[in-house]
C-alpha cells in the first residue's frame, strides 16, 4: 500500500473511534425501574452496564426492556420491572405468586382462583377492582371474601341481596338497612357470615314502630316490636295492674296511630249510713180543741247501712255500686193529735154579736156574674142559687163539707156556702159573691168564722 493510502486510511480510523468515544460518552437514557424515572447522562455502552452503573440489582424473573446486552443509544429507554410476590388467599387457602403481573383478575387467575357474582377482593386489606391495576409494591396481599346472599323478610315483604361483610349486621349497614334497637332480628346482628359462602342466610326482621302512651301525669314515647298492646306496656315498664285497663285493650294489636291510654283503676269499699225517714199518722184527740194538734207519740228516725262499692280512674270517682243494705233500726212512727173538741163561742161585731164554732184565716176575692168569664155573664151557682151579694164560694173539698153553711166575714156579712170557686193550691180560698149593681173587689186575708149551730158533716183536718 502506498504510504499516502495509509495515511488516509489512519486519519479515517482516528476519526471513527472518535465517533464511537462520543458515542459513549454522550447518551442521555431514561430508566424506568417499577415505573419509577431516572433520567441519566451515561458513557456505558450496553444495558447492562448502564444497570450496574447506576446501582440496578437484578434478580431472576425480572423483566429488562431492551434486553441487557443491547449497545445503548442516546435517547434510549430502559425499563425494568421486578417480580412482585403476591399472596392469594381464597377460601381458606393460600398460594404465593412471585410475578410481573398486576391486573388481580389475572393473578387471581394464576392462583386458580375463580371469581362469582358480588365477591370482593381486598389488596392489604383494603378494597379493590379486579380490572385495574394493583399499585407497584414488593408484595401484594390478595384476599377474595366470598359472597354471601341475604334474604330478608320484613313487614311482610322479601328482598334478597348479596354481600361480603363479616357479620350480619355489617351486611345490613352496608345495605343501608337501618336497624333499631327495639327491633327484633333473627339471627342477631352478631351473627358471622364466614363460611356460608354459596348458601343463603334467612333473615327475619320485626321491625319496631313508635308509641306514645299516656297516662295520669304523662306520657311515654318509645319503639316497640311487640304486637300486643299488653306487650307494650311491659316493654314500656307500665304493665296493667289489678282493675287497670288499657284503651285500646291490652289483648288487641297495636293503633294503628301508636296512640294507647293506660288508665289505672283502684277500687274501695266505703260503709255508709243513711237516716230512714219515719211515718205520720193522724188521729182524733177528743180532749184537743178543733183545728188544733198534739203530739201523741214522738217520731224516730230509722238508720239504714249500706256497703258501696266505689270505683276511681285516674284518681277521678266513676261509679258507685250499692253492694249490700240493711236496716240497722227501724223508724218510729210519729202520731199527731187532731182537735175534734168543738167550743162555741161568741164574739160582737159591727153587725151585732155572733156564735161561730170555728174561725179560719183565709184569702179572701170577690167576683160576680159578669167577672166570671170574659165573653159572657152567669148568675149560676154550684147550689142553684142565684148569684149575689151573700153568697160565698169555697174550693170544691171544702164545699162538700160545707156547702150550705153559713159564715161570718168582717166587712162582708153574712154568706152562705152555696157554690165552688178555683182558689190557688196551698191557701185557704174564699170568694165573696156579688150583683154587679153592688160588686166591691176584695183581695185580702180575712178572718172567716163559721156560725153555729155545728153542722153534722165537719171537716176535721183542713185540707
Amino acid at each position: 500500500m502506498k504510504p499516502i493510502h495509509l495515511r488516509l486510511l489512519g486519519m479515517a480510523l482516528i476519526i471513527a473511534g472518535s465517533s464511537l468515544f462520543g458515542l459513549g460518552t454522550r447518551k442521555t437514557i431514561s430508566l424506568h425501574v417499577n415505573g419509577q424515572v431516572r433520567m441519566l447522562t451515561t458513557s456505558a455502552f450496553t444495558v447492562g452496564e448502564l444497570l450496574r452503573a447506576a446501582g440496578v440489582t437484578l434478580t431472576p424473573g425480572d423483566q429488562i426492556v431492551p434486553a441487557v446486552n443491547q449497545w445503548l443509544k442516546d435517547g434510549e429507554i430502559i425499563k425494568v420491572s421486578h417480580p412482585t410476590q403476591v399472596l392469594v388467599t381464597s377460601d381458606g387457602t393460600s398460594r404465593h405468586l412471585q410475578t410481573l403481573e398486576r391486573l388481580p383478575a389475572n393473578l387471581l387467575a394464576q392462583a386458580g382462583v375463580r371469581l362469582f357474582p358480588g365477591d370482593q377482593v381486598l389488596d392489604n386489606g383494603l378494597p379493590t377492582a379486579v380490572d385495574a391495576p394493583l399499585p407497584r409494591a414488593v408484595i401484594h396481599s390478595l384476599q377474595v371474601r366470598r359472597a354471601v346472599q341475604i334474604a330478608l323478610h320484613s313487614d311482610g315483604q322479601q328482598q334478597t341481596f348479596l354481600v361480603t361483610a363479616t357479620t350480619l349486621g355489617e351486611a345490613l349497614a352496608e345495605e343501608g338497612i337501618e336497624i333499631h334497637a327495639s327491633d327484633h332480628i333473627n339471627p342477631t346482628l352478631e351473627t358471622p357470615l364466614n363460611g356460608a359462602a354459596g348458601k343463603t342466610v334467612l333473615v327475619t326482621l320485626q321491625r319496631s314502630q313508635p308509641v306514645s302512651i299516656h297516662f295520669q301525669g304523662g306520657q311515654v314515647s318509645i319503639r316497640t316490636a311487640a304486637t300486643t298492646v299488653g306487650e307494650t306496656l311491659a316493654d314500656a315498664g307500665l304493665s296493667l295492674q289489678g282493675l287497670d285497663y288499657s284503651q285500646p285493650a291490652a289483648s288487641e294489636p297495636l293503633p294503628a296511630d301508636g296512640q294507647i291510654r293506660l288508665v289505672r283503676v283502684q277500687e274501695r269499699v266505703s260503709l255508709e249510713q243513711e237516716p230512714k225517714p219515719f211515718e205520720t199518722q193522724m188521729q182524733p184527740a177528743p180532749d184537743v180543741e178543733l183545728d188544733q194538734r198534739t203530739v201523741l207519740q214522738a217520731g224516730e228516725f230509722g238508720l239504714t247501712a249500706r256497703s258501696v262499692r266505689i270505683r276511681y280512674e285516674d284518681g277521678k270517682e266513676v261509679s258507685r255500686q250499692v253492694e249490700d243494705e240493711w236496716t240497722v233500726r227501724e223508724p218510729k212512727t210519729r202520731i199527731l193529735g187532731y182537735g175534734t173538741k168543738i167550743v162555741v163561742r161568741t164574739i160582737n161585731t159591727p153587725d151585732g154579736p155572733i156564735k161561730y164554732w170555728r174561725a179560719v184565716q183565709m184569702y179572701a176575692t170577690s167576683y160576680s156574674p159578669c167577672r166570671i168569664f170574659k165573653d159572657r155573664c152567669d148568675s149560676y151557682t154550684a147550689s142553684g142559687a142565684t148569684l149575689k151579694k151573700g153568697i160565698v164560694a169555697m174550693t170544691g173539698t171544702w164545699y162538700r163539707y160545707s156547702g150550705g153553711d153559713q159564715v161570718y166575714v168582717p166587712g162582708y156579712g153574712v154568706g152562705t156556702v152555696a157554690d165552688t170557686g178555683g182558689g190557688i193550691p196551698g191557701r185557704y180560698w174564699l170568694d165573696l159573691g156579688y150583683s154587679e149593681q153592688d160588686y166591691v173587689s176584695w183581695h185580702q186575708n180575712v178572718t172567716v168564722y163559721f156560725l153555729a149551730p155545728v153542722p153534722s158533716n165537719i171537716m176535721w183536718v183542713l185540707p
